[in-house]
């Protein structure tokens, strides 16, 4: 990917059509630590430099550029191991064909869904990356694109496919803050938490002229 780039990305499930709930926030934390014991045994380091490293990278980048419900039906499963486990943030999905399902449903949401990935890291047998995506969909900021960033966590197998991808990034910023109605409380909300913390902060954090008066 943010991906998503995905970006993750990467990761829209909550775009207007795509019918999937959002996951409770304690079943999606439960969900991540199963998975990350659960590929324990079956994740593999990518060397950074290797050729394995670079052909699994540049099919996770192939995979989130330009997407589309065509291209995703014809690329997960070369992407994604079939036990392979996806946490956007919103929601927890288990198995490629699922993923490919809810990949799918998502890119036949919107005009333009593109993840690029601007940096990449490896720890042990995790690998990063940041990644900026860019959406544009009828409805959401006037047809206008939307840039959001955010890291994805990837962990393969022995044949570079995703075992896990975990998103970090703030969907509520990147893309709720941009539909009708709900935008506007998550504006609202936020407005009040950051003008709680200036309250908090007082005068003697004020600039010297707010300080003088």
């Amino acid at each position: 990917m943010n991906t998503r780039g995905y970006l993750l990305l990467a990761c829209l499930g909550f775009l207007p059509g795509c019918g999937t709930p959002p996951t409770p926030l304690p079943a999606l934390n439960a969900s991540y630590e199963q998975a990350l014991a659960r590929t324990a045994p079956l994740a593999v380091i990518l060397t950074p430099g290797s050729d394995e490293e670079r052909l699994a990278f540049n099919r996770v980048q192939r995979y989130f550029t330009g997407m589309t419900a065509a291209s995703v039906r014809e690329q997960t499963s070369l992407v994604y191991a079939p036990e392979s486990y996806l946490n956007d943030t919103l929601v927890a999905i288990e198995g490629s064909g699922n993923i490919e399902a809810y990949f799918a449903h998502t890119a036949g949401q919107v005009r333009t869904l593109n993840v690029e990935f601007l940096e990449r890291a490896t720890v042990g047998t995790d690998w990063y990356g940041r990644w900026q995506m860019t959406v544009v969909a009828d409805g959401l900021n006037s047809g206008q694109p939307i840039l959001t960033y955010g890291v994805t966590q990837f962990r393969f197998d022995a044949q570079g496919r995703i075992l896990i991808h975990k998103d970090f990034w703030d969907a509520g910023s990147g893309l709720y803050e941009q539909l009708p109605i709900l935008g506007g409380v998550i504006r609202r909300v936020r407005g009040a938490v950051e003008a709680a913390g200036r309250n908090e902060a007082g005068p003697s954090e004020a600039g010297p002229s707010e300080a003088g008066q």
